[in-house]
């Protein structure tokens, strides 16, 4: 048994990888979903006449990513700010899932984002409610932050290397000191099977264009898992090669929503190689595991109170890892009350990959109160398209490698649709990772946090 709080299990969610968003399926006529013609069109015909639904000539695969919106970032900080959608959703996965394990907060909210473009009428009521959030315009403007931020790091890397190079020029630097590199992309694309012959709507289409950046692509029921595999392996720099197995069920596949989030960053402070040593890691049920450990002192962020102790430990583009020992309750709050102190660190190297695809992610919509959206009659998705779906499927898969120089993260999610201060003096702290803690992966923007990926290494 994993003697964790409620609290800690819901906050450990917070460091997510990969989630994937199985496509909707064709289904019969809905029965109180939009247009009653449209919704029990087939397949096979031509889409309606109308300026929403006249059918466009079919695009090649990628196109119609167009440049998306995003917010002027004016402020970042390492304080970590509550949300709604991601306290629920932690606090979900965490009580259902056993052993180590990571989340990809952010890479489902931005597949949920997708869908709920798409939705309408009651189907979009419960999605709102169930995120937490009055309008789609409030749970688009989260995203558009995020948006404003993967600019600045993009912005900031570039700036970093033009220094160097002109550093190097100078003859400060020498030729063999490898360039800066740091990697934050988001990727959001849009799938429909190509025997449907109706078209996604015009203002589904700017939506997702504009906010989300999405690109446009097709399928048959016999190369789906192949295409849909490899867009995922593209997109997270092969740290994700396979999202559905190849037994996965196509022939009533309609739609696919995706995201993919990919993270590479080096730490502030990396760990000397030479430090890293074998040591033993103890569970909750007192059992011993031997990890390699990386050691260094320095000067981070630390807290500690009677239930909790954490140290954040900053990367080079703006992001930031806490890693949290006992309870992660009012963790927030704790992370804003963190002093610069001198530390000696001892942590594991992770390397994690966790697979959310045996309904996971569609019982946690459900218990929050999302029904008609997998209701196969009742789903109303008529601002996407004329054209009857569901949502059949969720699956998220994420992986995590942490090491002496940084961290690599990647996420992919997948909707399927079916027919600071000045350090001060004190004395070293100690902080050893030799037994469970959490980690989050997040940074604050705007006031607005974004956890990228959050986990618990139990074993």
């Amino acid at each position: 048994m994993k003697k964790r709080t409620k609290y800690t299990k819901a906050l450990a969610l917070l460091l997510a990888a990969l989630m994937i968003l199985n496509g909707l399926t064709a289904c019969g006529p809905a029965s109180d979903a939009g247009s009653t013609e449209d919704a029990q069109a087939s397949t096979e015909e031509p889409a309606a006449t109308g300026q929403e639904d006249e059918t466009q000539d079919a695009l090649p695969e990628g196109q119609w990513a167009q440049k998306l919106n995003s917010r002027e970032i004016t402020s970042c900080s390492s304080i970590m700010l509550s949300d709604y959608f991601d306290e629920k959703f932690m606090e979900y996965i965490s009580t259902h899932t056993e052993g180590n394990y990571m989340v990809s907060p952010l890479s489902f909210r931005y597949a949920l984002g997708l869908l709920l473009a798409g939705a309408d009428g009651k189907t979009k009521r419960e999605l709102l409610d169930a995120l937490g959030v009055q309008s789609e315009e409030e749970w688009i403007e989260y995203c558009l932050i995020f948006n404003g931020f993967v600019e600045k790091f993009a912005a900031d890397l570039d700036a970093d290397v033009s220094e160097f190079k002109k550093a190097r020029q100078e003859g400060p630097i020498s030729e063999d000191e490898a360039e800066p590199f740091r990697a934050l992309r988001v990727a959001n694309s849009v799938w429909k099977a190509e025997r449907i012959k109706r078209e996604f709507k015009n203002k589904y289409k700017e939506s997702v264009e504009q906010n989300y950046g999405a690109e446009y692509r097709s399928f048959t029921a016999e190369n789906a898992v192949e295409k849909i595999n490899e867009w995922a392996d593209i997109k997270t720099e092969h740290m994700i090669p396979e999202l559905l197995p190849e037994n996965y069920p196509t022939d009533d596949l309609a739609i696919v929503l995706m995201n993919a989030l990919y993270f590479k960053d080096s730490l502030v402070n990396s760990f000397p190689k030479s430090e890293t040593k074998e040591g033993d890691f103890h569970s909750w049920d007192e059992r011993t595991t031997r990890k390699d450990f990386m050691s260094a002192e320095m000067e981070v962020l630390y807290f500690a109170d009677d239930a909790t102790e954490l140290i954040i430990l900053p990367m080079e583009g703006g992001v930031y890892m806490a890693i949290v020992l006992g309870a992660t309750a009012r963790f927030a709050e704790k992370i804003s009350k963190a002093k610069y102190k001198n530390v000696k660190i001892t942590i594991p190297k992770i390397d994690l990959e966790t697979d959310l695809s045996n309904g996971e992610l569609v019982d946690f919509l459900k218990q929050n109160g999302v029904n008609q959206a997998f209701n196969t009659q009742k789903a109303d998705f008529a601002a996407m398209i004329t054209h009857q779906v569901y949502v059949s499927d969720i699956i998220q898969k994420t992986r995590i490698k942490l090491d002496e120089e940084g961290v690599e993260a990647a996420a992919v999610t997948a909707v399927l649709m079916a027919n600071g201060a000045m350090p001060e003096p004190a004395e070293t702290k100690v902080f050893t990772a030799d037994h469970p803690f959490s980690f989050f992966i997040y940074t604050t923007c705007n006031d607005t946090t974004a956890i990228l990926f959050a986990g618990e290494i139990v074993e």
